[in-house]
């Protein structure tokens, strides 16, 4: 058995990897800016029309079969024979993310990416057997200016630890305080987990006494207003499933409710007042 494969299933992650082609990876960067700056025109829009409760302040946009360039690094012969060995083949793309991080961008909280399980059944956490993600870094992502950690262990039970929780949280129990494990990559590199494992990426801007379990960092929108994204560094993480999911629309359930596992909202190229309108999945053939 491979040692990736072990590390998968000890862990909940494997890597990191290297792309086989990376030579598109600036242009996918370029689609990550050229969508952080429509996110900006959609918010100034919906401040225009008073509709302050639509502001967005993260690429979540899910446009991944918008862009041939974006698909083609999906297709990336490293990373199909990656996850084909870590979770077997007949698995579809269903949710793109771009995480560009720069001054004045806050924390990605504690989280875990099974926001789904099939249509409105409640979530499995501890099924390894549906649900996984991948990560790639589009820049190098070293221990410095919004660094990811991950829990390792957490797609499987762990004594003592509560998992009946919502999705995003921003404290860790002591129990699991030595698991805290920090994930660099240099540009190029990419990851696979379980969509269960708890993850998270710290602020931009941070001292070194707050990197601590506990730590929260928050935006400032001012900084981060005047800030030029070029300057960060920009991961793209994707979410897959088993072929024959069935994927919702807007949200799933999970064991702390409905409210606590909606899934994160998808400006789309439309005006503001039809963002909400429409299927918020796009689902590909991944392998």
């Amino acid at each position: 058995m491979p040692s990736f494969i072990n590390q998968l299933q000890k862990d909940g992650l494997a890597g990191p990897f290297e792309l086989a082609d990376t030579s598109i990876l600036d242009a996918v960067s370029e689609v990550a800016i050229g969508l952080q700056a429509l996110q900006r025109a959609q918010n100034s829009l919906a401040t225009l029309a008073g509709q302050e409760d639509e502001l967005r302040h993260t690429t979540l946009i899910n446009r991944h079969m918008a862009f041939t360039v974006v698909r083609d690094l999906f297709f990336d012969a490293n990373l199909q024979s990656v996850v084909s060995d870590c979770f077997g083949k007949d698995l579809v793309l269903w949710q793109t993310k771009f995480f560009p991080k720069y001054a004045g961008v806050g924390e990605n909280r504690w989280h875990h990416d099974r926001i789904i399980e099939n249509g409105n059944d409640p979530i499995r956490l501890y099924d390894t057997s549906n649900h996984f993600s991948f990560v790639v870094a589009l820049s190098d992502l070293g221990m410095e200016h919004g660094r990811i950690e991950y829990i390792r262990g957490s797609h499987l039970p762990i004594d003592g630890f509560d998992r009946e929780m919502p999705r995003l949280f921003d404290e860790m129990p002591e129990v699991v305080h030595e698991r805290i494990t920090p994930l660099t990559f240099r540009k190029g590199e990419f990851a696979v987990f379980h969509s269960a494992l708890l993850h998270r990426s710290l602020a931009y801007e941070h001292s070194e006494e707050d990197w601590r379990p506990g730590y929260f960092g928050a935006p400032d929108p001012e900084l981060r207003r005047d800030a030029d994204i070029r300057s960060g560094r920009i991961s793209l993480a994707a979410r897959l499933a088993r072929k024959g999911t069935v994927i919702p629309e807007r949200w799933g359930s999970n064991p702390a409710g409905a409210a606590h596992a909606i899934a994160e909202p998808v400006p789309y190229f439309q005006a503001v007042a039809d963002q909400d309108r429409g299927n918020r999945s796009v689902v590909m053939t991944f392998n």
